[in-house]
């Protein structure tokens, strides 16, 4: 019920931000004549009509038309976001213009207008196709002598389908290998939840060097591909599927959690009680989505690895991300023992562009406290 709510409300907004980019574009040009404005309201229309149907198209066959148009399409609304921003900018321009006795020539706001929204969308590619690398300190208590001091990685949301393929992901493994890890993390949405041509696929994690091994726990997008057709995709892969199971490393009890759509899931009753959990044991939970906190601080979990919020991805979505999220939207959070580090990932969702931070990988460096 939940999607079905989240893609009604994006459809709506999608077919809003259409009309307003319609309306705006008509008044900044002047566009007066009924043909120049038919002319206007179909090119929007295909537009609109573009997101919907190269999503359709990419489900059924995925090659190089249907992903260069599904590309095509999510630039778009890359773009709108980023034109309703210039919008915004120009109505303040105006505003300040009318309180303080001034007006910029129309010429002016037309380079605001797209100028803006074109730099601002130009600068959002290179963020999201350039992942950096962020380090954080964790303290753990009782931490194993074979784990302090030294170096986990973190990889969330890389979203591998039509647009993250071969080689970017092969950019960010050998990203991951240059920071020499102990253990790989990686906390869901691994794939885009859509069915593709996955045929490129070939073990990549076999060319990662993690002595202490490699662990996943689903994301929502990856169960929206399908459980099943996850494991087939990593089968033969050196990497370990935590679907709500723990393992102990040296001494290290690792766990992973499915995403869950229920929000009042209990982590402790529905998990932690069925895998010999030990509170008194270190312990470092994968968990796709920052919520019910309370659930893993009254645990007495040490550190929680999560993604799902993108940061927004798209400014000023971010905010958006930071309210529903209650301030857990991105970054590392630290209260008694409890520690939490929410990535906003390494790939994107939708909209191939970040405009709200750069993607990344998280450098973890864990320390005895």
């Amino acid at each position: 019920m939940m999607q079905i709510i989240f893609f009604s409300v994006s459809f709506l907004v999608l077919l809003l931000g259409q009309a307003l980019f319609g309306y705006v574009f008509i008044r900044l040009f002047n566009i007066t004549g009924q043909s120049g404005r038919i002319l206007t309201a179909l090119i929007i229309l295909f537009l609109f009509l573009s997101v919907i149907i190269s999503s359709y198209l990419i489900h059924k066959w995925d090659n190089i038309l249907t992903r260069s148009y599904y590309i095509f399409a999510g630039l778009w609304i890359g773009l709108l976001v980023n034109l309703g921003l210039m919008t915004a900018l120009i109505l303040l321009i105006k505003l300040a213009g009318f309180g303080f006795g001034f007006s910029l020539p129309s010429l002016y706001l037309k380079i605001i207008f797209f100028g803006g929204a074109l730099g601002l969308s130009i600068i959002g590619v290179l963020q999201a196709g350039c992942p950096k690398v962020t380090e954080y300190t964790v303290y753990i208590k009782d931490l194993p002598p074979e784990w302090q001091e030294k170096t986990v990685v973190q990889i969330s949301d890389v979203h591998l389908g039509p647009v993250y393929r071969a080689k970017f992901f092969s950019r960010v493994i050998d990203q991951v290998n240059r920071l020499k890890p102990e253990a790989v993390f990686i906390t869901g949405d691994l794939f885009d939840g859509m069915e593709a041509d996955f045929s490129w696929l070939n073990h990549p994690f076999a060319k990662i060097n993690a002595p202490q091994g490699i662990y996943y726990s689903f994301g929502n997008h990856d169960l929206y591909l399908g459980f099943n057709r996850v494991l087939e995709l990593l089968k033969d892969n050196p990497v370990t599927i935590l679907d709500n199971k723990m393992v102990t490393i040296n001494g290290l009890q690792i766990i992973g959690i499915n995403y869950s759509f229920n929000k009042d899931f209990d982590l402790e009753e529905a998990i932690l009680k069925q895998v010999n959990y030990t509170r008194a044991k270190p312990s470092l939970l994968l968990y796709h989505e920052p919520k019910n906190l309370v659930f893993a601080k009254n645990a007495e979990v040490d550190l929680q690895l999560s993604g799902h919020t993108h940061q927004g991805q798209l400014w000023p979505l971010n905010l958006l991300a930071k309210w529903m999220y209650k301030g857990y939207g991105y970054g590392l959070f630290e209260k008694d023992n409890f520690s939490l580090i929410v990535s906003r990932g390494a790939g994107t969702w939708g909209p191939p562009l970040r405009t709200s931070g750069r993607s990344e990988i998280v450098k973890i460096i864990l320390k005895k406290k």
